[in-house]
């Protein structure tokens, strides 16, 4: 569960003992998910360890895996973190990746549908070759490419590998070029007819946010504060909190709200906020919690430790460190390179030139 690791990463930095324990322990077991010749991490495993994967891969935990190794090796520098981190990204190059510089959306779990391939993944590279590879969903959905961007973006800011901003770059191009809408927003898809999802335009907006504070290009920034803006005009709900998608009139079952949605965008608004200074983010920012703080929500689930981390942030400013100098300046560059690496991801790092 990703926001519980983070959540525990960060009540490590601040000294608590029993928390670095449950992350440390968590990632560790995690390692048992990663595929040791390809890389990518499978979904899950079964049987109440971490010993029995099932074998498909799918964005949500290459991206999540991604992020918060990342995470893990910014503040502990372990080097098994950063092999995990890698080995995700060889897998996102190697099988995700499509040649426009989109990332597609996941891989089966079986050669053949239906068939259970365990013996498959225990084979080495060229055995499985000449068996063959398992489907790759070539969708290129605005929501998969964001949480891809985003975590690449992260890990570039913890190890300082170009490749890594340079692919998120890329596929950022990408997604503003063919999945984003007129007024600020993303579509799911090249048709949606379903559409708008909020989680397309959330998971872009993270990721142009994070691309900002990774270049220190403004362009990016203009692209989150018009992924909120589209959220705050079309997924905000009466009373509090957001909705998954919009309205439609003819149907008579109202979008639902998704409480790991609102999470993000609670934390998303909250942070645009203090980059920009605009109010009205804040509100957004609010308006999310609202709907997390009700108890029947905050006590529902497994994502609470995600509220603890809204709440966490609501309440305070994030750490804030402003670099001056020209941006061909080598004392300036690696200043803002230090700041990147600092532990944490609730940080505003600006270079002002």
């Amino acid at each position: 569960d990703q926001d519980s690791v983070e959540y525990a990463l960060r009540q490590a930095w601040h000294g608590e003992r029993r928390e670095a324990r449950k992350a440390r322990q968590t990632l560790d077991a995690s390692y048992n998910l990663i595929d040791p010749v390809w890389g990518g991490v499978y979904q899950y495993s079964t049987g109440g360890d971490w010993h029995y994967p099932h074998f498909e891969k799918i964005m949500a935990s290459q991206a999540g895996y991604l992020r918060i190794y990342a995470l893990a090796y910014a503040q502990w520098q372990d080097p098994d973190d950063l092999r995990a981190a890698r080995a995700t990204i060889t897998y996102l190059n190697d099988f995700l990746s499509g040649p426009d510089g989109a990332f597609y959306t996941s891989q089966d779990a079986d050669v053949v549908q239906g068939e259970h391939s365990a013996n498959y993944f225990d084979k080495g590279d060229s055995a499985r070759r000449e068996e063959g590879i398992p489907r790759i969903d070539t969708h290129r959905y605005a929501r998969e490419n964001g949480w891809a961007i985003e975590a690449l973006a992260r890990f570039h800011d913890a190890t300082g590998n170009t490749a890594a901003l340079d692919r998120a770059r890329r596929a950022a191009r990408w997604v503003l070029a063919e999945r984003r809408l007129p007024n600020g927003g993303f579509r799911h898809d090249a048709d949606d007819p379903a559409g708008p999802y909020l989680g397309d335009s959330l998971a872009m907006g993270r990721a142009c946010l994070n691309l900002y504070r990774s270049t220190a290009e403004r362009k990016w920034l203009d692209c989150a504060t018009g992924a909120a803006g589209f959220i705050d005009r079309h997924f905000r709900q009466q009373g509090a909190g957001f909705i998954t998608s919009v309205a439609e009139p003819r149907v008579p079952v109202a979008p639902a709200a998704r409480i790991e949605e609102n999470i993000a965008t609670t934390r998303f608004a909250n942070l645009l906020h203090h980059y920009t200074g605009d109010p009205a983010w804040r509100a957004l920012a609010e308006h999310g919690m609202r709907y997390l703080a009700t108890p029947a929500i905050a006590t529902a689930r497994v994502e609470e430790a995600g509220i603890l981390l809204a709440d966490q942030e609501l309440a305070k400013a994030p750490r804030h460190f402003t670099i001056v100098g020209a941006k061909d300046d080598p004392t300036a560059r690696a200043l803002y390179r230090l700041a990147l690496a600092e532990p944490g991801d609730y940080k505003r790092v600006e270079w002002w030139d």
